[in-house]
């Protein structure tokens, strides 16, 4: 396929993965530990380095509108739904979880990956910056959701795509042309599963 010599053996490793067993205690170990790093962890750590880097430049949103941290609203309500359907249609649909170590078995067309091939992205990214705009940084919205969502998306294109063409081969393909990376599209011309 054309990786580099470094990728391959992470492939592998996914690959083997999604073959082995899910014991339900790995189930319940990925599930507490994925949750309590996304919904707890990254955002307080987000909020802490973002007003630390605040502080020490001198930055504020709300210096100009502080009403600001109400539009934290805005992303909340348009992640979260995005962010806790991708992982419950994960558990119940794709026999697995969103951590690599337990990872789905099945590929998913149907839910909210019909409309995005990155959904728990698109959530994940959207609840970080209502974060960032609940704790008035600036830093932590353009710094750190900005390095987050480069981080998660090279992840996705880079390994998860790659992972996903090896296990499923022209399904995924044929998926992947018709699906949007990030950015949901709604309307008639979405497949139906």
């Amino acid at each position: 396929m054309g990786e580099r010599g470094h990728v391959k053996p992470v492939l592998a490793f996914l690959v083997r993965r999604s073959g082995s067993p899910h014991r339900f205690v790995h189930l319940l170990a990925a599930s507490l530990f994925g949750s309590t790093l996304e919904l707890v962890l990254i955002p307080a750590v987000l909020v802490y380095l973002g007003r630390r880097l605040d502080h020490a430049f001198g930055l504020s949103l709300g210096a100009r509108a502080p009403h600001l941290p109400w539009l934290a609203v805005v992303p909340f309500v348009a992640g979260v739904p995005w962010l806790a359907w991708s992982i419950y249609w994960q558990h119940k649909k794709g026999e697995g979880t969103p951590l690599p170590l337990v990872p789905t078995r099945v590929l998913l067309c149907d839910g909210p990956y019909r409309f995005t091939r990155n959904p728990m992205a698109l959530g994940a990214i959207l609840w970080l910056a209502g974060w960032a705009l609940l704790a008035n940084s600036p830093s932590a919205l353009f710094g750190g959701v900005g390095m987050f969502a480069l981080l998660v998306l090279s992840w996705d294109k880079w390994i998860e795509e790659k992972e996903l063409l090896w296990k499923h081969g022209t399904a995924y393909e044929q998926y992947r042309r018709q699906t949007p990376f990030l950015l949901p599209r709604f309307g008639s011309q979405q497949r139906q599963h």
